[in-house]
This record gives structure tokens, C-alpha cells and sequence, in this order.
């Protein structure tokens, strides 16, 4: 049977919450707020799907440049190419300085 080349191949670690994380996610991580210029994390919340990233950005770190309905735009450096990502708030956590 041939190997499957989707979206999602090679994510298992990736999309799997640890025993300790199982269920569902806080309600304030989905309903958190970031401004413009601040720096965040891009980390995929297995337990929530919908505002999900493609997983080859996840540990990435970048800047809020604006907001796309419910969804923040991220702009992040993939090898020395400007990218824009959109995620929800579920998906990102701010850097602590």
C-alpha cells in the first residue's frame, strides 16, 4: 500500500495532546487577544480544529500583523522568505520577554 503524501502526514507527535493535556482546551486560550507587533508562538492545540495552521509552521515564532475575521495574521520567516500565517488565538501563545 503506498505511503500517503496529505496535509497531515508526519503529524502524529505534532497533532497528539500528552496524557496530561487530554480533553478539552481552557476557554481563555481560545478567546485570548495579541496586538499588533507582538510576538507569538505557533503551537498547534490538537483538541481544537478549526483555525489550525499547516503543520510544517508549528514552534515557529512570530509577529501579529493584524486580524482576518476571529483569526490572527502571523508573519513568520520560513528560510528568509516573509510568510503569512492565520491561526486562531488557540493556536498561539504570546513570548514572554
Amino acid at each position: 500500500m503506498p505511503s500517503s503524501n496529505g496535509p497531515l502526514n508526519g503529524t502524529r507527535d505534532k497533532l497528539s495532546n500528552s496524557p496530561r493535556d487530554r480533553g478539552t482546551s481552557p476557554p481563555q486560550r481560545a478567546i485570548a487577544e495579541f496586538d499588533d507587533g507582538q510576538k507569538v508562538h505557533l503551537k498547534t492545540d490538537p483538541s481544537t480544529a478549526e483555525g489550525r495552521f499547516h503543520p510544517r509552521f508549528d514552534g515557529l515564532t512570530g509577529e501579529v500583523i493584524g486580524k482576518q475575521g476571529a483569526a490572527f495574521k502571523v508573519s513568520i520567516n520560513d528560510n528568509g522568505k516573509e510568510k503569512t500565517v492565520i491561526a486562531k488565538a488557540a493556536h498561539l501563545s504570546a513570548q514572554q520577554d
